[in-house]
C-alpha cells in the first residue's frame, strides 16, 4: 500500500474483532516505530506489547474507564525515557521526546494500516494508574498507547479543515486562497532559478575556459619568441 493510501484510510477504530493478530504483521509494525525520527537520534522510548487480558482491563480503566478498548486483542504502550533528552538538551529535552514518541506512534500506525490493520491512538489515562498497571519505572514516562487489531466497525472519513485554511506563505497569516495554484507557482520559479543558475554556471565556466585558453596561448607564445631570441637554449 502507497504511503499516502495508508494516511487517507486510517480510521480511530473503537471496536475490534476477536481474531488475533499475526506476529508477521506485528513486528513491521514494530520496526516502523523504531525507525521514526527522534530528537539527536537518541531514540528514548521503549516499546511495550500488551496482550494479557487482565492487563489489558486495567489499562483501560487507567485510561479513564475506556472500556471499548478491551475488544483490541494487542496494545503497544509507548514509554519515553526523558532523562536522556534533557541530559543532552536541558528541560526543552522532555519536550523532545514526547515529540519523539509520538514519531513513533505514527509510523506504527501507519504500518499498521498498510497490512490492513486497525488501530486508535489513545492518550487520556492517568499516568500513576498506568505506570502500576505495566511496572514502569519512575524514570519512565507513558505518551501513547496504540490499539491495534481488526476492525469490528467502519468509520465514515470525517472532515477535515481545508489547505486554504492551513497554509500560509512565507509567514504566519499569510494567507493563500488557492495553496495548489501557489506551490505551483513556487515550484515553477524554484524550477526556474535551478535552470538560471546551472545556465549561470556554464556561461562562467565558458569565460573561464577561454581566459585560461588564451592566457595559455600568450604564455606559449613568449616561450617561442625566448627560444628564437636565445637559439642556444
Amino acid at each position: 500500500m502507497h504511503v499516502m493510501e495508508a494516511v487517507l484510510k486510517r480510521r480511530s477504530i473503537r471496536k475490534y474483532k476477536d481474531i488475533p493478530i499475526e506476529q508477521a504483521k506485528i513486528i513491521p509494525v514494530l520496526e516502523a516505530g523504531r525507525n521514526a525520527p527522534s530528537g539527536g537520534n537518541i531514540q528514548d522510548w521503549k516499546f511495550i506489547i500488551v496482550t494479557d487480558k487482565a492487563r489489558r482491563h486495567a489499562i483501560a480503566e487507567a485510561c479513564l474507564k475506556q472500556y471499548w478498548m478491551e475488544t483490541a486483542p494487542l496494545y503497544i504502550v509507548i514509554v519515553a525515557n526523558p532523562e536522556k533528552s534533557v541530559h543532552h538538551y536541558g528541560e526543552r529535552g522532555k519536550f523532545y521526546s514526547t515529540q519523539s514518541c509520538a514519531a513513533a506512534a505514527q509510523n506504527m500506525i501507519l504500518a499498521a494500516v498498510s497490512q490492513g490493520l486497525a488501530t486508535c491512538w489513545v492518550s487520556a489515562f492517568d499516568e500513576f494508574l498506568l505506570k502500576q498497571a505495566l511496572d514502569i519505572p519512575e524514570r519512565g514516562t507513558p505518551e501513547v498507547i496504540i490499539t491495534l487489531g481488526y476492525a469490528d466497525e467502519q468509520v465514515p472519513s470525517p472532515f477535515k479543515t481545508p489547505l486554504e485554511s492551513l497554509v500560509f506563505l512565507q509567514r504566519y497569516a499569510s494567507r493563500i486562497r488557492s495553496p495548489e495554484l501557489v506551490l505551483w507557482d513556487v515550484s515553477l520559479a524554484m524550477e526556474k532559478g535551478i535552470k538560471q543558475g546551472k545556465e549561470d554556471i556554464q556561461r562562467n565556466f565558458r569565460h573561464l575556459k577561454e581566459k585560461l585558453t588564451g592566457k595559455f596561448k600568450h604564455m606559449k607564445k613568449r616561450a617561442t619568441e625566448d627560444i628564437e631570441e636565445d637559439p642556444e637554449q
